[in-house]
């Protein structure tokens, strides 16, 4: 599977949180990369990454929510 195969598979997972937690691990260490789903990202790149995701889930709960 492609990483944006990946990336949208924890999306539809909800797991964007999982990043977020390595990013945070990443910033506490004062490192300037995350690796993530088995490739290095820069701590820049991962941001936005995670924002994509993010914005995605929300996205993902506004539709289940209208539709009930």
């Amino acid at each position: 599977m492609s990483k944006m195969g990946q990336i949208a598979a924890m999306v539809q997972d909800g797991r964007s949180d999982d990043l977020k937690r390595l990013i945070e691990i990443s910033e506490r260490n004062e490192r300037n990369a995350v690796f993530f789903l088995g490739k290095q990202y820069t701590l820049s790149d991962a941001k936005q990454i995670l924002i994509f995701m993010q914005d995605a889930e929300r996205k993902i709960h506004r539709n289940k929510q209208s539709s009930q």
